[in-house]
């Protein structure tokens, strides 16, 4: 049913999400779980619940832990755009990264449906699709970070056309007959906001991740594998832009993955999908509207998501709308009044017998408490909770709603005894076992170039 976690800072919100996430990950020890953190808080809530577990415990735990901390300046987890690894056809893996960028632009595309709309909607899955079809050796694909030599580089082109046009006829004939005869000023208008966005990926840190041929991690290995992916996002949150790409790339392939599962397969485990305050997937209309879908149409697929934010006011205005599909609400205090008004709403059916103000004689009638009333006076005590202090909304089944609001008075206590290493040194381990320097995955995407490429058959799934 999903599950949303709402409050604001300090009332221990993550804290409380974060043990939950390590207590089901030890009960499930089969059922895969991604975790997409903006700020690096919950993240660093998990790694210390784990660090605070028993040995035994602690190491089976740390098996099935995937850290990919993206912007790290020394050490990067690759995910490129296209790979055979991720179990999919390229033409699948173009499209996505098709649609992720029109979800990126909705105002560009809007303001200027004939320029920015045909250029990501016609011209960017001819370029990736050239991309797929050149490789060298090693069967190593070009990625996206070679986009923009294409497209702006009509003898380069030309030449990609030459050698690997044959494996992709209908983007040959496209981009040689529409596109390389286009006048130079009216491709730069075309390609211009394709250009943009893909000036995402154009810092170093961002260029080894998306660059390098081979993936640190797939979503079909943590599936398979029952494994915690925690994403964290800290670093970038300066650099917005390519934050919100990295994020909308890593949900989608989770999502390319899910999209795989035949509905009610019994034979499938369920994956849970946590959020925690990731402004791409929740702000942007383009992607929050498609995040809208997935609590009541992908229950049948298993997928659980988990949405976590201060405020309502973080959702695009089309989420906000759907957010209240979620059937789980944990509620901690709130700063908003009129929020708080409508959690009241959601959480609480209308007493209708709720008295106000008691008969003061036997020959008159009480007076009852209108709606209105008795919303105010749960919003106040929303947004007065204390510190770990919460309010559930449940439902025990698909079917059945939980005819009680629980009550948390404190939630559970998080232990602060010291540990073997820091959260910090516990990172920097994780991230090793999958990463890749900065400078050797920049090195390989530096030397790639068309002389050295050659073209071979490509990888079997």
């Amino acid at each position: 049913m999903g599950t949303l976690y709402i409050g604001r800072q300090g009332t221990g919100k993550t804290s409380s999400l974060a043990r939950h996430l390590v207590e089901y990950m030890k009960t499930y020890p089969d059922r895969a779980i991604f975790v997409l953190d903006w700020s690096g808080s919950i993240t660093d809530s998990i790694l210390h619940l784990v660090l605070q577990e028993p040995r035994e415990v602690r190491e089976k735990i740390i098996r099935r832990l995937v850290y990919d901390e993206i912007g790290n300046p020394e050490w990067v987890v690759p995910l490129p755009e296209f790979s055979h690894l991720y179990g999919s056809s390229f033409e699948e893996q173009v499209q996505r990264l098709s649609s992720n960028l029109l979800k990126l632009a909705p105002e560009l595309v809007k303001g200027a449906p004939f320029l920015a709309g045909l250029g990501l909607t016609e011209i960017a899955p001819q370029i990736f699709r050239v991309l797929t079809s050149m490789t060298n050796e090693y069967g190593e694909t070009w990625q996206a970070t070679e986009a923009k030599k294409l497209i702006t580089d009509g003898a380069l082109l030309r030449k990609a056309l030459a050698l690997y046009g044959h494996k992709v006829p209908q983007a040959k004939w496209f981009l040689e007959k529409v596109f390389l005869d286009l006048k130079p000023n009216e491709r730069e208008l075309r390609t211009y906001a394709l250009l943009a966005l893909l000036g995402a990926v154009e810092t170093p840190e961002t260029r080894a991740r998306v660059g390098y041929y081979r993936p640190g991690w797939t979503p079909r290995e943590a599936i398979r594998n029952g494994q915690m992916v925690l994403v964290n996002g800290a670093r970038l949150i300066n650099q917005k832009n390519t934050q919100h790409y990295l994020f909308t790339q890593v949900y989608s392939l989770i999502m390319q993955e899910i999209n795989k599962r035949i509905p009610a397969d019994p034979n499938d485990y369920p994956v849970s999908l946590v959020m925690d305050e990731v402004y791409s997937l929740l702000s942007i209309p383009g992607m929050a509207e498609e995040i809208g879908r997935i609590s009541p149409q992908y229950r049948s697929r298993k997928l659980q998501l988990y949405i976590v934010l201060q405020s309502l006011s973080q959702l695009a205005e089309e989420l906000r709308k759907q957010v209240w599909s979620i059937g789980n609400i944990v509620s901690f205090a709130v700063s908003n009044f009129d929020e708080a008004f409508e959690l009241a709403q959601q959480i609480f059916p209308y007493n209708a017998n709720t008295v106000k103000l008691p008969p003061k004689a036997d020959s008159q009638q009480p007076v009852m408490e209108a709606d209105r009333g008795q919303y105010l006076k749960i919003a106040n005590d929303l947004q007065r909770m204390r510190h770990r202090e919460c309010i559930i909304r449940r439902y025990i089944s698909e079917r059945i709603l939980d005819k009680y609001v629980l009550w948390v008075k404190k939630t559970k206590d998080v232990s602060t005894n010291p540990t073997e290493i820091t959260v910090q040194e516990f990172k920097e381990t994780l991230l090793k076992e999958r990463g890749v320097r900065v400078r050797d995955a920049l090195q390989v995407v530096n030397q790639r170039n068309i002389e050295s490429s050659k073209s071979p058959e490509r990888p079997a799934l």
